[in-house]
């Protein structure tokens, strides 16, 4: 029997196909450079049986999730954008509405495809595509009984170097746990194509890709876990941090991007042999 959440949400396909030409945010473009990066890796026969079922590229399909939460009669969605790890780091959850459960039903429905409607493939497709982009942002994460990964503020301030005088604050800025994962790294990209900075984040972690595509759905969100766990060394509710702490966090991000569009293709691979 076909999963309900999953029925429930083939009649949203329509809709985001009449959607993709709004205005992009910066998560949407986030998504695409991932979607852009994977799509450089899918074997020929895995592009050819994609693009078959999406009728349209993985970049078009990658945001659907995103733009369709936010209608209240599919307000049910919100929460597979996010997976909770257990005060372990390990994903032992089997809670419906959690991003690594609907990402693991979606995939067996690919797997099984054949034994489910084409409209449910298809929205499988696009739920895979989305969740595997999504379960690699740290923001994304949530640790039980670390109240921080659930989100915060803290501020930010710019460390200059005045001869003689060593380091002082020139300005404090509020920013977010949110807004940095999700939003400002990706911002810095976005007056190039997706697929060019899906290139560019390729170039940076191209050498470890065939590490990085090891793994299962519960094994890649441990690691994203352990990224936040250390990210969260540095970011606390309220503290106040350096810039240059900050920027730093770019590689771990950029880093992230990678492991998704890796892992992404080496999955719709497997699956489309």
């Amino acid at each position: 029997m076909e999963d309900i959440s999953m029925k429930k949400i083939i009649i949203l396909i329509s809709v985001s196909i009449l959607m993709v030409g709004e205005a992009l945010a910066f998560t949407t473009f986030g998504h695409q450079s991932i979607a852009a990066l994977a799509d450089k890796y899918l074997t020929d026969n895995a592009k050819k049986e994609v693009k078959a079922i999406l009728k349209t590229d993985m970049v078009r399909a990658s945001f659907w999730l995103n733009t369709l939460r936010k209608k209240p009669e599919y307000a049910y969605t919100k929460d597979w954008h996010i997976t909770t790890l257990d005060a372990n780091g390990k994903s032992t959850t089997t809670a419906e509405n959690d991003g690594v459960v609907q990402l693991e039903k979606a995939i067996d429905v690919l797997r099984n495809r054949t034994n489910h409607s084409d409209s449910l493939v298809q929205a499988s497709l696009r739920t895979v595509i989305h969740l595997v982009g999504d379960l690699h942002c740290i923001a994304h994460i949530r640790i039980d009984g670390n109240e921080a990964t659930k989100g915060f503020t803290y501020k930010t301030w710019n460390e200059l170097t005045a001869e003689g005088k060593g380091f002082y604050c020139s300005k404090t800025y509020n920013s977010s746990w949110y807004k940095l994962w999700e939003s400002r790294f990706v911002s810095r990209y976005t007056f190039f194509t997706p697929q060019y900075h899906g290139d560019d984040i390729d170039i940076f972690a191209n050498e470890k890709k065939a590490e990085y595509e090891k793994g299962t759905p519960r094994f890649w969100v441990e690691n994203v876990g352990e990224d936040v766990v250390r990210a969260l060394e540095i970011f606390q509710p309220g503290e106040v941090v350096p810039a240059q702490m900050n920027e730093r966090q770019e590689t771990v991000h950029t880093r992230c991007m990678a492991k998704a569009s890796y892992r992404l293709a080496a999955l719709l691979n497997d699956i489309f042999k």
